[in-house]
């Protein structure tokens, strides 16, 4: 369970369990058959709450995270999440320069490119973009009138070098109303000619996508199936366990409801026949009876127009009774509840009643719960709209997280951190900087785990650890030898101070790998720095920093992106950038036996070495001011409380 669940039982919550978003996930990558997965989570999650949600997604599978704005994109930013994220709807006040420094994906319906590309010279960050086309929705999108204008601007932009359009999407109308399938075909065959259009004016999309929840399950039974599924599918109800059809439940599709909604019944009293509940005494009671107080009203999220609706108590349903107010509900219980399993019925008599104050009553949720879509039905409205409007009154308890938080790149990190911290410096300095304040709290034992794309300043973050621990100068990414130690200056600035261990552990596979660079060996007297180590190095320590570091153009997938390098025994390899450090001094740093050498510990030649260094400075200054986002964490007790930086 997250920090945000109570120690005790709560007044009110609503019961999130994030094992069911991951089953959802795996489910609907099943039916998307290797499409890539965007796991929509706008609204907060459809009020399941949208940071422990795309964790879980993302853990359990999904490629990509979707949201409404690009605010909803930032603030996953700022709770340390790295996967890729698309924002689609905008208005003149988005924040498209912070957008695009935060590495959000922009949806482009059109009216608002002219702002996206001033963003992109202000920022110096080329957008990627995917473009909208309004097949017959008729809300946002360039219309089919529109596209080929829309795609000459865009095509000019990109040879501008202003943005990169990496999607083609649209949103489906009926999808959820399958007698109607010609209607959705005409907009999927308008989407093929709009990709079409874009692809002949010189635009090379490798996203198409059409489908959400409802389409991704229409898409089994249509005669061709790609039609519907294209490159990747957008889904968010099914996410969280919910049927986008009137007349087939979760359960049909394989799916398991994600919320519960509960509470604990407030008040339990006998009253007389006749006696009014609630506002307008809009019912009152046949016979003498008890009525108990459900305290969840409308200022919760409650429809106030859900009489009728069912609250279970105990092992029976009884239906709301009398108008919702703003904090409250009240049930019948003479009424003949429904039995939720085995019952021995309840006396409608007015004799003491078998449910007491305390007992909890459950509104919605899984298994014998009422189900969702039964309070939409009562409110005339869809399930999307119950679970949505869930208000921030009632607090979110998460239950079975996954043990992976979702960072989405090789970089994330263990799920069930301390606290989070977030900066954003604008310079390789300014980044140096921030790292030497983080070296002020290091001592020998602790673990740094460093998380980003190649060129995103992992060795930059080092160069700063290594001055405010005050190693000798020579901080180099350790690609070429794996690891390098690093030891302390007596005349440095930390006198006896830790060694500094600097690993790449971006070629090593698993843990048995990392144990043999003999880490252990080092570990306790040492700070130990290991780029690219989720799921290799956790088990050197029980508590670590995890650093994740963006960086606009840093977008290559690991250090074998950039150009190879040949190693003592002939194969290739790389050395990752000093991010715009002058050539530096490796006569203080003890080279660690790796990939560079012969297994045993022997030294790359220094021809090796300096054609490595000359490839690494001259891209590094092209590299080295941009905007970075340094996401911090703690984990285990040796970071209990947060950093002051």
């Amino acid at each position: 369970m997250t920090a945000r669940q109570p120690r005790q039982p709560s007044e009110r919550s609503a019961v999130v369990d994030l094992s069911a978003v991951q089953h959802n996930v795996r489910r609907l990558a099943e039916l998307a058959r290797g499409r890539t997965l965007i796991a929509v989570v706008k609204a907060d999650a459809y009020g399941h709450g949208a940071v422990p949600v795309a964790r879980a997604a993302l853990a359990a599978g999904a490629h990509m995270l979707g949201t409404a704005h690009a605010s909803e994109a930032v603030a996953l930013r700022d709770a340390g999440i790295t996967a890729p994220v698309l924002a689609w709807l905008h208005t003149p006040a988005t924040d498209f320069e912070q957008a695009l420094r935060r590495d959000v994906r922009l949806g482009l319906n059109g009216w608002e490119l002219d702002a996206v590309l001033a963003a992109a010279r202000a920022t110096r960050t080329p957008a990627t973009v995917h473009l909208k086309l309004d097949s017959g929705l008729g809300r946002n999108g360039a219309t089919v009138e529109e596209w080929p204008g829309f795609v000459e601007r865009v095509v000019a932009a990109q040879n501008a070098g202003l943005l990169s359009v990496e999607g083609i999407f649209t949103h489906l109308a009926v999808a959820d109303e399958p007698q109607r399938e010609a209607e959705t075909v005409a907009q999927l065959h308008a989407l093929s000619d709009a990709v079409r259009i874009a692809r002949d004016a010189g635009l090379d999309p490798t996203l198409i996508h059409a489908a959400n929840t409802p389409g991704l399950f229409g898409a089994q039974d249509m005669a061709d199936p790609d039609l519907m599924l294209r490159d990747a599918v957008r889904v968010g109800l099914g996410l969280y366990g919910l049927s986008p059809f009137a007349d087939r439940t979760p359960e049909d599709f394989g799916l398991r409801p994600a919320m519960t909604l509960r509470t604990r019944v407030a008040n339990v009293k006998a009253v007389p026949a006749g006696h009014g509940v609630s506002y307008g005494f809009a019912y009152r009671t046949a016979g003498p009876t008890h009525l108990a107080l459900i305290p969840l009203g409308y200022a919760d999220g409650v429809p106030r127009v859900a009489t009728g609706a069912p609250v279970r108590i105990g092992d029976r349903v009884y239906p709301v009774v009398g108008r919702i107010a703003m904090d409250q509900c009240v049930v019948d219980l003479s009424l003949d509840g429904e039995p939720a399993a085995s019952s021995s019925g309840v006396d409608s008599s007015g004799a003491e009643p078998a449910v007491r104050v305390g007992d909890k009553a459950v509104l919605f949720g899984a298994g014998e719960d009422p189900s969702v879509t039964r309070w939409a039905d009562a409110a005339g409205t869809i399930n999307y709209e119950i679970v949505t409007r869930i208000s921030p009154r009632v607090p979110r308890e998460y239950v079975n997280a996954p043990d992976a938080d979702g960072a989405g790149t090789a970089g994330s990190a263990a799920d069930g951190a301390a606290w989070t911290l977030t900066r954003h410096p604008d310079t390789a300095h300014e980044t140096r900087v921030l790292a030497e304040r983080v070296a002020e709290h290091l001592r020998a034992g602790d673990l740094v785990m460093l998380n980003g794309d190649l060129g995103a300043g992992k060795t930059t973050f080092t160069q700063g650890l290594g001055r405010g621990l005050g190693v000798r100068d020579g901080i180099i990414s350790p690609t070429f030898v794996l690891s390098r130690v690093h030891p302390n200056d007596p005349n440095g600035p930390r006198p006896g101070g830790p060694d500094l261990v600097h690993v790449d552990a971006y070629r090593l596979d698993s843990a048995a790998d990392v144990d043999d660079i003999d880490l252990e060996d080092t570990v306790d007297t040492c700070v130990t720095v290991v780029e690219w180590g989720t799921d290799k190095v956790e088990h050197l320590s029980d508590s670590r920093l995890v650093i994740d570091i963006m960086r606009a153009r840093g977008t290559q997938d690991g250090p074998g992106s950039t150009d190879p390098v040949s190693d003592a025994t002939g194969a290739e390899s790389t050395v990752g950038t000093t991010d715009g450090e002058d050539p530096a001094d490796l006569s203080g740093a003890v080279l660690s036996g790796g990939s560079g050498s012969d297994g045993e510990g022997d030294s790359p030649s220094a021809a090796d070495v300096i054609r490595a260094l000359n490839d690494e400075w001259k891209s590094a200054e092209q590299l080295s001011d941009e905007p970075r986002t340094v996401i911090v964490r703690g984990y285990g007790p040796r970071w209990a409380n947060p950093l002051q930086l």
